[in-house]
């Protein structure tokens, strides 16, 4: 009885077969891919270490303090150091499409409404002068003042781009070479020099119209020392995510770029000026002119 109702369902596949395109399953073996069959070494694993972090200065931590106490982009200073070298840890910028539901007869749709941001934490070691906390108090003092409930315009305070950059080991320059090792090299072409390669930069996120919005609390006890952390929280505008692909030059610290605002657009459009609001304003009206 029961044979005679599976053909309602279609033919029993036959025996012996095996998985359907078995050749697409492949072995499950991370070792075996990473140390044979990928081509590419940039495509190794990522770790999460190897980060440096640089942040541009709010217009009103210059003009309240002057150009050189509280500026990050100073050589002339220790802050830009620590907010790099003494960033912790950080939660990379993420980024969520909002959507509408559309409710028709039948299955309902959704539909794409806009973009939304999330904030971003770093957790900074405090140094023994509490330079970066006074920086982080100061700013926010400026930003909204809680003496007389004040706050500032936008572009004033917010800071234009804090930049994420990701590292990795190798693939950039030569460690150390001197003009011995590099006769050396010339005068014995069949030796297999094992040289050290610098770490490289392998992305960068630009996070834009930053500021902060939360300073963290910082626990104190008298229990076994250990290193003093507080945790700012940033809002944002924006971020702008780009590969190594796209730098002007990579893996050179202090000379990696970023490509201009609109660099995606040759993906976009095909026009070099892209259409803008005041484009389709002007149309409307000139709609009008007879």
């Amino acid at each position: 009885m029961v044979l005679s109702i599976l053909p309602i369902f279609g033919p029993l596949p036959p025996t012996g077969t095996g998985v359907p395109k078995e050749e697409n399953a492949r072995y499950p073996s991370l070792q075996n891919f990473v140390s044979s069959t990928i081509k590419d070494d940039d495509n190794s694993p990522a770790f999460t270490n190897l980060f440096s972090v640089s942040m541009s200065t709010p217009h009103c931590m210059r003009t309240h303090f002057g150009s050189n106490k509280f500026n990050t982009e100073s050589s002339n200073s220790d802050l830009p150091m620590l907010l790099d070298f003494y960033a912790n840890n950080l939660s990379l910028p993420s980024k969520q499409i909002t959507t509408g539901q559309q409710l028709n007869v039948g299955s309902p749709y959704k539909y794409v409404t806009g973009t939304a941001f999330s904030q971003v934490n770093i957790n900074y070691v405090i140094p023994r002068s509490q330079m970066t906390r006074t920086f982080f108090e100061r700013w926010t003092q400026v930003m909204a003042n809680d003496a007389n409930q004040y706050t500032d315009f936008y572009d004033n305070y917010v800071a234009k781009t804090i930049r994420v950059y990701k590292w990795e080991r190798g693939g950039g320059g030569l460690a150390a070479y001197t003009p011995e090792m590099l006769t050396a090299m010339k005068n014995n072409p069949g030796i297999n020099y094992s040289l050290a390669r610098k770490y490289k930069v392998t992305a960068c996120w630009e996070i834009r119209n930053a500021f902060p919005y939360n300073i963290g609390t910082s626990q104190l006890n008298n229990a076994a020392a250990s290193l003093m952390n507080i945790t700012m929280g940033f809002y944002y505008e924006r971020y702008r995510f780009y590969p190594e692909a796209v730098f002007d030059d990579y893996g050179i610290r202090g000379k990696v770029t970023v490509p201009p605002d609109n660099y995606w657009s040759s993906y976009e459009s095909s026009s070099a000026n892209p259409i803008t609001f005041w484009d389709i304003l002007g149309g409307v009206f000139n709609s009008f002119v007879v």
